[in-house]
């Protein structure tokens, strides 16, 4: 018949289910017939219930469940337990091999929690960084399409406004566009059905007006659309009524005077 304090020993591990089958056997045997012990096991079991259902499933990090170990092996009980009657032998032996094996497991899960809520915190600070950033860049891109549409306005509705249709070239040649110019507030542009321009290239707007000693860039335009509109202030060096609008493919980024193959021009 296994000892009193034998079977104390193992409850630990029979609440935690660690038992094997036959130890299992042989503790649930005696709990058959001890009331103190099936007492102390319905406490672990209901110990070990409350601290697992506390927390979701996690595995706890390795750091953690080493340093317990190394914890334990470092408090091992005494053997020289004094031969006193069954319960004094339970309270110094028992007990602390018990709730010492209970504390580790609390810790454990203790880690596995911390390691739960730092990985929930660094998700949530991404998170809000990614969120911080797309709300700077909607920021950033509605201030600029204001801008653009106050600059349109005030185009359009300047005294020395005038418009200019421009005709399509060569491959252009279906393309519309009219151009809305004012010296003292800038251009805006809008074509239709424009080609998409050769690979490398982008279209180029140029101004050429009385005083500038050669068409002067208004801006870009990358056509892959075939409706596109550029909206700029007027660039200095160009005055007059006497103005020419005309679009180039040029290579990206464009280049301070136009090479490649005229696609719309018009004049006032």
């Amino acid at each position: 018949m296994d000892r009193h304090e034998d079977i104390w020993d193992q409850l630990t591990g029979y609440a935690l289910g660690e038992l094997s089958a036959e130890a299992r056997g042989r503790v649930e045997s005696h709990l058959a017939g001890c009331a103190e012990c099936a007492i102390e096991a319905r406490q672990l079991s209901k110990g070990v219930d409350a601290i697992s259902l506390s927390t979701p499933p996690l595995a706890p990090p390795p750091a953690a469940k080493a340093r317990v170990l190394a914890a334990l092996e470092s408090r091992t009980v005494s053997p020289s337990v004094s031969k006193g009657p069954v319960h004094s032998t339970l309270s110094s032996r028992g007990i602390s091999l018990a709730w010492l094996a209970a504390a580790a497991m609390i810790v454990l899960v203790l880690g596995g929690m911390l390691f739960l809520s730092q990985e929930r915190a660094a998700r949530l600070l991404d998170e809000r960084r990614r969120a911080d950033a797309e709300t700077a860049r909607l920021t950033g891109e509605a201030a600029a399409v204001g801008l653009q549409a106050d600059l349109a306005v005030a185009i359009l509705t300047a005294p020395d406004m005038r418009r200019i249709d421009l005709q399509g070239f060569d491959v252009s040649r279906d393309a519309t566009a009219r151009a809305y110019w004012s010296g003292t507030k800038g251009l805006l542009i809008v074509a239709d059905r424009l080609p998409v321009p050769p690979p490398g290239r982008i279209y180029q707007v140029w101004l050429i007006g009385a005083g500038a000693p050669g068409p002067v860039s208004a801006g870009l335009i990358d056509g892959q659309s075939g409706r596109c509109m550029l909206i700029v202030p007027a660039p200095s060096g160009v005055s007059g009524r006497s103005v020419t609008v005309a679009v180039t493919d040029e290579p990206d980024g464009g280049l301070p005077a136009p090479s490649g193959s005229k696609h719309l021009v018009g004049s006032m």
